[in-house]
C-alpha cells in the first residue's frame, strides 16, 4: 500500500501529517497521523489527530527543557581584573 502523507501542524522541529491512501487531501480518507521530525522520519503513528498533535507538543517541550538546562550549565567567562 503506498501511503501519501498531508501537513497538518508544524511546530519547532516537528510536524503532523494525516495519512491517506491518496495523493489529494480529503477528511474523509484519512487512515491515520504521523509525527515526523525535521528529516521526514515518521517518529510516532497515532490514530487520532488528537493523538498526534499532543506528542508533537511533547516533543517540542522536551527540546525546549534541553536548550534551557544547556545554557545554564554552560560556565559564564569571568573577567580578570587588573
Amino acid at each position: 500500500m503506498l501511503e501519501y502523507s498531508h501537513p497538518i501542524f508544524i511546530k519547532g522541529h516537528y510536524r503532523v501529517v494525516a495519512l491517506s491512501e491518496n495523493p489529494e487531501y480529503n477528511e474523509d480518507n484519512i487512515i491515520a497521523y504521523a509525527v515526523l521530525n525535521s528529516t521526514g522520519a515518521k517518529i510516532r503513528h497515532e490514530l487520532s489527530l488528537i493523538d498526534a498533535r499532543e506528542w508533537m507538543e511533547k516533543l517540542v517541550e522536551e527540546d525546549n527543557a534541553d536548550v534551557s538546562v544547556g545554557q545554564q550549565t554552560q560556565a559564564k567567562p569571568r573577567r580578570v581584573r587588573r
